[in-house]
C-alpha cells in the first residue's frame, strides 16, 4: 500500500521523537558498542557511512545512539531518521522532499547547518543507492548514515552507484566484552599479543558460561523464548532473504540453515546436503550465499598460497550466533569452535588449514588457533600447530586451561575460551 503525504509525514515524526522534545528510544540496558564510537568520529566527514549486519544485532539501537549523542549539540531538527522495514510504497526522495519542506521548511541549499540523514533498513529500497548519489553529489550540508540486513543489496548498490563515496562498517551481534559491559561486570583490557589472567577471573567464566548459553542478541536476555528466538529467524529467512533474493522454496531455506547450524564450524559437503533434501546442487550453493548474504552464515576458505585453487575447495560454515544453536543443537566442541570464530574474525578473515589441519588461522595478523574445548589437554594435540611456519603464534584454545607449553621447539599459548574472546572487542 502506498503511502499518501499525510501518512508518510505522520510515520516520520512518529519516528524521529526528538523533534517535539522528546528522546530517542533506547533500551534501558544500553551498551555504547565499540562501532558507535567510530561512526561518530566519522559524523563530520562527507562520505557516507553503510553499517551492515545480522537482523537483531543492534543496528536501530545503535543509530539511535549516534542520535542521542548527537542531540547534546545538533539542532533536533537537523537530525531526520527513517526506517523502511514497513514503510512500503515509499522511497528517500519522497521522504527527503516531505522532510526539507515540512520539518526544515527550506531547501537543502538553504541549510547552513549540517543536517544528519539516518537511513535504516534501506535494503528494501532497489534504487536507494542512486537516491542518496543524486543529493550526495549535489554538496549540500548533509552526512548520510546507512544500515541494512543484506550484503549484497548495501555493498552491491553502494559499490555500483556510490564508488569512492561510501565506507561500510559491519556490525556483529554482542561480543563477550559486551556483554560484560550490558550485565556491568568489570574486565582487564587485554589484547591477544599480551594476554593475562585476569583477578576475577572467577567471576568473568561464570558470565561467559551464561553467554555462550545465551547468545549475541540482547534483546534475547530478558525475555528469552524458543518462539521469540524462531520468530527473529523466521523474519531474517522470510521477510529479508526470501524477499529480496526472490526465494521461491522457504522450506527449503530453513532447511539449509538448520542442517548448517547442527553442522557448525564443519567443512561443508554440498553433495551431501543435496541428496539429503532431495534438491540440485546448484540450488543449495545459491541458497547458502543467500543465507550469508544476510548474514545468518560466515564461510571460512582453506587457506592456501594459490588462491585461484583454494577457492575451488568447499569452505567451512559458521552460524553467526551461537544462540541458533538454542534452536538447533550442535556438538559442544563446534559450539566453542564458532564462539571463537565469530570473535576472531573481527580481526581480519580467517580461514583454516587441511594440511596441517588448523582450526581458525589469521594469515594476515599472523595468529594460528585450535579449539579443544576439553578439561583434559594433551600435547600431542598441538602438533599440528608446530607444523606452520615460524611467522605464527600458536594458541590452544581450551576450557579453563591456563598454561604455556613447548612443543616441538614451538610455544604454544594455552588460553581459555573465554579469555580469548575478552581479548577481541
Amino acid at each position: 500500500m502506498v503511502m499518501d503525504r499525510e501518512r508518510l509525514l505522520e510515520e516520520m515524526q512518529a519516528q524521529n521523537p526528538w523533534w517535539t522534545g522528546s528522546k530517542p528510544d533506547l533500551p534501558e540496558k544500553f551498551v555504547k558498542r565499540p562501532l558507535q564510537e567510530r561512526v561518530e568520529a566519522e559524523l563530520e566527514d562527507d562520505i557516507v557511512t553503510a553499517i551492515t549486519g545480522l537482523r537483531r544485532s543492534g543496528k536501530t539501537t545503535l543509530t539511535h545512539g549516534v542520535i542521542s549523542d548527537l542531540l547534546e549539540t545538533v539542532d533536533s531538527k537537523n537530525i531526520i531518521y527513517f526506517s523502511f522495514d514497513l514503510a512500503e510504497g515509499t522511497d528517500v526522495r519522497k521522504v527527503l522532499d516531505l522532510y526539507s519542506e515540512e520539518v526544515l521548511e527550506k531547501t537543502f541549499s538553504e541549510v547552513e547547518d549540517r543536517v544528519y540523514v539516518f537511513l535504516d533498513e534501506v535494503q528494501k529500497l532497489e534504487d536507494w543507492a542512486d537516491h542518496v548519489k543524486s543529493i550526495h553529489d549535489k554538496g549540500y550540508s548533509i552526512k548520510f548514515l546507512v544500515t541494512g540486513s543484506s550484503s549484497m543489496n548495501i555493498t552491491k548498490g553502494a559499490g555500483e552507484s556510490l564508488v569512492g563515496r561510501v565506507i561500510v562498517r559491519r556490525l556483529y551481534p554482542f561480543s563477550f566484552r559486551s556483554y560484560c559491559d550490558y550485565n556491568e561486570v568489570e574486565y582487564p583490557k587485554i589484547e591477544l599479543e599480551n594476554i593475562s589472567y585476569p583477578q576475577n577471573a572467577k567471576r568473568l567464566r561464570i558470565q561467559f558460561n551464561r553467554y555462550f548459553e545465551q547468545g549475541g542478541f540482547p534483546e534475547l536476555y530478558e525475555d528469552y523464548s524458543e518462539e521469540n528466538l524462531s520468530q527473529n529467524l523466521d523474519l531474517t529467512l522470510f521477510r529479508d532473504v526470501a524477499s529480496i533474493f526472490s526465494v521461491n522454496r522457504t522450506d527449503l531455506l530453513k532447511k539449509l540453515f538448520r542442517l548448517t547450524a547442527e553442522n557448525t564450524a564443519q567443512v561443508v559437503n554440498y553433495n551431501n546436503f543435496s541428496q539429503d533434501l532431495d534438491v540440485q546442487y546448484r540450488t543449495v550453493k545459491d541458497y547458502l550465499q543467500h543465507l550469508e548474504d544476510a548474514f545468518l552464515l560466515k564461510s571460512s576458505m582453506p587457506h592456501s598460497s594459490n588462491t585461484r585453487k583454494s577457492m575451488r575447495k568447499n569452505p567451512k560454515l559458521y552460524i553467526s550466533d551461537h544462540s541458533y544453536n538454542r534452536l538447533y543443537s550442535a556438538k559442544e566442541g563446534l559450539r566453542a569452535e564458532t564462539v571463537a570464530f565469530n570473535h576472531l574474525k573481527r580481526l581480519e578473515d580467517p580461514k583454516f588449514k587441511k594440511r596441517p589441519e588448523v582450526d581458525i588461522l589469521l594469515p594476515e595478523t599472523g595468529k594460528a588457533f585450535e579449539v579443544k574445548y576439553q578439561d583434559d589437554l594433551d600435547r600431542r594435540d598441538a602438533r599440528n600447530l608446530t607444523e606452520l611456519p615460524e611467522k605464527y603464534d600458536l594458541y590452544m584454545v581450551s576450557r579453563d586451561t591456563y598454561d604455556e607449553w613447548k612443543v616441538e621447539g614451538r610455544e604454544i599459548k594455552v588460553v581459555p575460551l573465554w579469555l580469548i574472546c575478552l581479548a577481541v572487542s
